[in-house]
């Protein structure tokens, strides 16, 4: 069932108040990837662009400053976000920054997990966006998430760095 016009309407609204609030609360560099992250990660129901996503490989791909910031930034809209649109195309951006971007990615996401940031930890999540689906959504994320975990544990045995993520 898709979402009411209300649904898309408020999800188009949050979106672009995250947009105005990364513009307003950042400095100039990390505005343009928060920016580019919300943009890859809206609300409504069709694939991330793909110059979105190029935009966020190429702000991260020579400062380690930046992976973090954008490791933290995904974080927080993981765990923020009632939204199964949202949520799915978080993970699949993790999924793709950690197969195509820098290596640090690994690193950043293992010893976040290791500070305590709960980035692909999505047992509590439970989608709003819709009554009558909500269960069904939330179930729909839980494979991709177990995708990024089960590589992201892979990588971290192979280095002796086994941990629970």
């Amino acid at each position: 069932m898709a979402p009411s016009k209300i649904r898309r309407a408020l999800g188009a609204v949050k979106d672009q108040t995250s947009i105005g609030l990364a513009k307003v609360g950042s400095s100039n560099s990390l505005a343009d990837l928060d920016v580019a992250i919300v943009k890859a990660t809206r609300h409504e129901e069709y694939p991330a662009e793909e110059r979105h996503i190029r935009e966020i490989l190429s702000l991260t791909c020579y400062s380690r400053a930046f992976v973090s910031a954008c490791v933290n930034t995904l974080a927080r809209r993981l765990n923020k976000t009632k939204n199964w649109t949202v949520a799915l195309k978080t993970l699949m951006l993790i999924h793709r920054l950690l197969a195509d971007g820098d290596p640090s990615y690994e690193q950043e996401i293992f010893f976040s997990t290791r500070r305590g940031t709960r980035i692909l930890n999505m047992s509590d999540f439970r989608d709003h966006s819709s009554q009558s689906n909500s269960w069904d959504y939330s179930a729909s994320c839980a494979p991709m998430r177990s995708t990024s975990t089960s590589g992201l544990s892979s990588v971290c045995k192979g280095r002796g760095e086994a941990q629970r993520i």
